[in-house]
């Protein structure tokens, strides 16, 4: 069984290999499938944004992953639930409009802005926001999920307040729910065919 702790640094290799376990966890994702057809080109997307993400991650929110980096949760506290435009230029996000196609780019950027008005319309409060959870696909099914989820339960704790998280996979939502999340909007991606769940935990009641 693999350790779940709290990363607060990655050496250069350790980034490569939390962003590799990323980029192929979502790489049959639905959505980046649509937007980018081709794996190949997908996955080499999907490494260098999740690369940044992480790093940003790791300077402004909390990265959760097992011991051999083969599980990865990005989570974002109620100060920084959503991301800065001048903090991630500070983390170096410019260098991805030189790194990354600009019909990619352009694509990912739209499907961002649709989550991030439904985040903010739907959780107005400050919350906590699960933003990224993906396990190596040889790693799968063995638990690694719901142990950094029950890690970051007992993380939060009694900071009395709503998690949010989102996921275009019907089969994960069982899992959510019970963790005490429910469905709290359901909706298809704008040029799609697939739905775009958003799902809330509500805070303990305080004693």
């Amino acid at each position: 069984m693999s350790e779940i702790q709290k990363l607060t640094s990655l050496s250069n290799d350790q980034l490569k290999l939390a962003s590799e376990v990323l980029s192929n966890a979502f790489q049959d994702d639905p959505v980046f499938s649509n937007l980018i057809p081709n794996g190949k080109e997908r996955h080499n997307t999907l490494f260098k944004i999740f690369k940044f993400q992480i790093k940003y991650c790791l300077k402004h929110g909390v990265v959760i992953s097992t011991s051999n980096l083969k599980g990865i949760s990005l989570w974002f506290p109620p100060k920084n639930t959503f991301i800065s435009i001048w903090k991630s230029i500070k983390i170096g996000s410019l260098s991805l409009i030189f790194k990354i196609k600009w019909k990619n780019l352009h694509l990912l950027r739209k499907n961002d802005d649709f989550c991030e008005y439904l985040h903010k319309k739907l959780v107005p409060t400050p919350h906590w926001y699960l933003s990224t959870i993906g396990i190596d696909p040889k790693h799968q099914g063995r638990g690694i999920g719901r142990r950094m989820l029950s890690f970051m339960m007992n993380y939060i704790g009694k900071d009395y307040k709503a998690i949010f998280l989102e996921t275009n996979l019907e089969r994960n939502i069982k899992l959510y729910k019970r963790f005490g999340f429910r469905n709290l909007h359901k909706v298809l991606t704008p040029g799609t065919n697939i739905y775009h769940w958003s799902m809330v935990r509500c805070p303990s009641k305080k004693k």
